[in-house]
């Protein structure tokens, strides 16, 4: 993918980016995550947050750390809730 539309949001000290997938391919999250979150070659953020459609619910929300391990975080949470309040 050549271009990857994101936000970035930040949460008492924490910076995310944050893309809005609702609409997309599933993709590689976790690789995602280690090259966007990247300070120095990428966006630079404490997470990668992902919005992706749910069976059960309006969305889902996944969380990756710049590692690319998938992570809880309520700081992340807030960031999800605050942008799926404005879209």
């Amino acid at each position: 993918m050549k271009y990857l539309p994101f936000v970035k949001f930040e949460a008492i000290g924490n910076n995310f980016v944050l893309v809005d997938a609702l609409d997309m391919p599933e993709m590689d999250w976790p690789s995602l995550a280690v090259k966007m979150c990247n300070h120095h070659m990428g966006v630079g953020a404490d997470g990668l947050l992902v919005l992706l459609p749910s069976k059960i619910a309006d969305f889902r929300m996944r969380m990756f750390n710049p590692d690319g391990t998938e992570d809880a975080c309520g700081n992340g949470l807030r960031s999800m809730a605050a942008y799926v309040s404005l879209a």
